[in-house]
């Protein structure tokens, strides 16, 4: 699909990594580099994923966060304020994720512009507003000084709204929120759930046999959620 008004030439657009990538790479797109695990960064991103899958699922978000393009990476956020949503969280006006995820469908400049006007009131989806927001080539309200986005920061905030959004969850629902996300963004990663059916062609995913066994069915509510 083409789309209308393609945010032509914006350096925060960033392509997909591949299942051999360093850690270090996606990683590096969403928290500082003394922030990455010393036994991490040195990973492929495949063995990292299911590594950080069962011993730190905030960081495996992360770094699903930072693999997946950017259009992947905001489509993949919605799924998850979808989902916490459902549950009843409060992740601000469910019309501004209409917006974001028609953002995605699109990736019309009019949109992201609308979506950076919005008052950052700490609500999780305004967070993800601010990562369209990111997008755009210029960043700057004088059109004459044009300011360029560093290149990451969409997937920075679209981890942050991911986590933010799942951070209320009780202890006792949190884990397997967590994993279930997690699981979302292997599937994304596959190009599994897009907005629309082959919306992009389709690139080997992160998922590997031990992500599987980590992800086995264990009769919580999240994986019953389409």
């Amino acid at each position: 699909m083409t789309p209308p008004h393609p945010p032509v030439g914006s350096p925060a657009l960033l392509e997909v990594l591949g299942p051999r990538s360093r850690a270090a790479v996606a990683l590096g797109r969403v928290v500082d580099p003394a922030s990455i695990p010393a036994h991490i960064g040195g990973l492929s991103c495949h063995d990292a994923v299911a590594l950080l899958a069962r011993d730190d699922q905030r960081m495996a978000i992360r770094l699903l966060a930072g693999w997946l393009s950017t259009r992947e990476s905001i489509w993949w956020a919605c799924l998850c304020l979808e989902q916490i949503l459902k549950w009843g969280a409060d992740i601000g006006p469910p019309a501004v994720l209409t917006q974001v995820a028609q953002w995605v469908n699109l990736q019309d400049q009019a949109i992201a512009t609308e979506l950076a006007a919005l008052t950052q009131d700490g609500k999780h989806v305004n967070t993800l507003a601010t990562a369209v927001a990111l997008t755009r080539a210029n960043i700057s309200p004088d059109a004459k000084h044009p300011v360029a986005p560093k290149p990451g920061l969409a997937h920075r905030m679209a981890a942050l709204a991911i986590l933010g959004a799942s951070s209320p969850i009780p202890d006792a629902f949190r884990q397997p929120c967590l994993h279930h996300l997690i699981e979302l963004g292997l599937d994304v990663a596959e190009c599994m759930h897009l907005w629309v059916e082959r919306a992009i062609p389709y690139h080997p995913g992160l998922r590997s046999e031990s992500a599987r066994a980590i992800f086995s069915t264990s009769g919580n509510i999240w994986e019953n959620w389409k």
